[in-house]
């Protein structure tokens, strides 16, 4: 029997529209079955391109028997699609565990791209450096946040970092400590209708930070260059 395929579907970060015209000619015509991280976000998702599907929960926390189903569908011969709630799965989101799982199996996975807070900043941030460091969330510890960066000080490049809005003032005071000559970008509810953007020097940026609204996700991008020219 031909296994099924387990499709890695990227989905909205915000706007329900920015979603790829293969990603829903998959999940209408390509899946018998669709996994996501929260059933309820997917729902709403599947909704509103009318697709009839029902989903079924699968996280970081789901137990290995969740797992080891899932992935027996697969080589039943059933296609899987994976979502999470936004974004692209398994980018400081869930769905490594069954990818893993799958691939111990020599089942296919099938990568579908779309959506994702780290490209849609670096794309606006202007940053010329080809190094790119992705941390995404670090500590929720303040000691620890520092000890986590404290490890980059000598990378030069861009290091990008996801943050609740219930931290990113505290985040922003470590990134001065740790790199206080650096030019930051953040995005604020990206593609979402109170989209946010702001740029600066750290120092500048920490000198105003009342000003940033403590609502909705937050990516921050931080140019670790000593200059950062116009040119």
């Amino acid at each position: 029997m031909k296994p099924g395929t387990l499709y890695i579907i990227a989905t909205p970060i915000g706007n329900i529209e920015d979603i790829t015209l293969r990603a829903l000619k998959t999940l209408k015509e390509n899946v018998e079955y669709i996994y996501c991280e929260d059933t309820r976000y997917t729902k709403k998702l599947l909704t509103y391109y009318n697709i009839t599907l029902p989903s079924q929960s699968l996280h970081a926390h789901s137990s290995d028997s969740k797992i080891d189903f899932a992935v027996r569908k697969l080589e039943e011969g059933n296609a899987i699609a994976y979502l999470t709630d936004s974004g692209t799965p398994g980018i400081s989101d869930p769905g490594a565990k069954l990818v893993r799982a799958a691939r111990l199996k020599g089942l296919p996975i099938v990568p579908i791209p779309g959506p994702s807070a780290l490209t849609s900043l670096l794309s606006v941030a202007g940053y010329p450096s080809k190094n790119i460091m992705f941390l995404g969330f670090l500590s929720k510890n303040d000691n620890k946040k520092r000890k986590e960066l404290t490890k980059y000080i000598d990378f030069k490049g861009i290091i990008v970092l996801f943050e609740s809005p219930y931290r990113i003032k505290k985040l922003l005071s470590v990134v001065l400590e740790v790199f206080p000559d650096s030019h930051i970008t953040i995005g604020r509810e990206i593609t979402k209708m109170y989209e946010e953007f702001i740029s600066g020097d750290i120092k500048e940026i920490c000198h105003t930070i009342e000003n940033i609204k403590e609502l909705g996700e937050f990516t921050l991008a931080i140019y670790t260059e000593k200059k950062l020219n116009a040119n």
